[in-house]
Formats: structure tokens, C-alpha cells, sequence
């Protein structure tokens, strides 16, 4: 169920919140004065900007620099998005992004006891049209918001705390 269509979308961009280890990200979006703010997981911002800058050539809405991700969300965070899809109607024209709600999971309940008559609650989703110039400039700014964490472990590919890190790749033997 499509919840917020904004057709054409202003600004869109993301956004990271908190200390490295301890972040929240988000998107947002606007059109006009309303606007709507959804909170990714890490992997789905690395993920959304490998995937736009893959698929749009650098000619394709190249913007310059990427903006930074901005600090805090303008409005409160929505819900928590499930699946991400994006669609480039034409190259150097219009792309549609539909970011859908993260199912609830009910810890300790058995699914198959519902019965196929119960209703499986709708999902809400947001639509948004942007340019390709807007989306290759939310691409840039989904990698750099990734890596302004902590620095990634060369052999276990985890994330090095400030502490330091006992990595599993050399057995726990030395601290990197």
C-alpha cells in the first residue's frame, strides 16, 4: 500500500545519526513542506549506493561532490524500510525508488497457526520520483554516510572498535 507518493520529490537524501558503533540512518525525503524521514539499516545505504552508482553512468546526473549526510532527520522517523526497489524509467531521466515497511516479527508465535483466512497485514510503502542527477547524488551520499563509521577489520571484514579488536580471522591471538 503506498502510503507517500511524491511525485516529483524535491530533496531526498540521507542522513546518520549518533556515534560510529552506535548510528541510526535514515532517508528523507520532501516535496513541498511535507516531507517523510525512514530509517535504513547500514548494509541497505551501502547496498542503495553500490547499486545507483552502478547503474547510472557518471555522465548520467553527474552532480560534482556529493553532499554531506545530514545530522539529524528533519522530521521524526517513520518506520523501518524492508525492501528497497528502483526503477530508471530512462537513462538521464526520471527514477522511481519504492521503499517498503520492514514486516513485524512476532518472536514466539508459529505462523502456520494464523490459518490461510486470516489477513496477513498490508505493508506501507513510499514512492518517490526523483531525477537521475538526484539519485546519483543520493548514491554518493549513501557511501560516504557508510563510511564515516568505524574502519572495517582487513581480514574479518568487522568493524574495529576504538578499543580495538580481537579478530576471529587470527584466532583471537592478537589485537589489531
Amino acid at each position: 500500500m503506498i502510503e507517500i507518493d511524491y511525485d516529483p520529490v524535491d530533496v531526498i537524501t540521507v542522513g546518520v545519526e549518533g556515534e560510529p558503533g552506535n548510528r541510526v540512518f535514515f532517508l528523507e525525503a520532501r516535496q513541498g513542506s511535507a516531507s517523510c524521514t525512514l530509517i535504513l539499516e547500514k548494509a541497505q545505504l551501502r547496498e542503495l549506493g553500490t547499486q545507483v552508482l552502478s547503474l547510472l553512468d557518471p555522465e548520467e546526473g553527474h552532480s560534482g561532490f556529493a553532499p554531506d549526510p545530514i545530522t539529524g532527520p528533519n522530521s521524526p522517523p517513520g518506520w523501518r524500510v524492508g525492501s528497497i526497489q528502483l526503477a530508471l524509467n530512462d537513462p538521464g531521466g526520471s527514477c522511481v525508488l519504492v521503499l517498503e515497511e520492514m514486516p513485524a516479527i512476532h518472536l514466539g508465535e508459529d505462523p502456520a497457526e494464523d490459518g490461510p483466512e486470516e489477513e496477513q497485514a498490508e505493508l506501507r510503502a513510499v514512492r518517490l520520483v526523483a531525477t537521475a542527477r538526484q539519485v546519483r547524488r543520493l548514491g554518493e551520499s549513501c557511501l560516504r554516510a557508510v563510511a564515516g563509521g568505524r574502519p572495517i577489520c582487513p581480514l574479518c571484514h568487522f568493524p574495529i572498535d576504538t578499543q580495538g579488536h580481537v579478530c576471529p580471522a587470527s584466532n583471537g591471538h592478537h589485537p589489531i
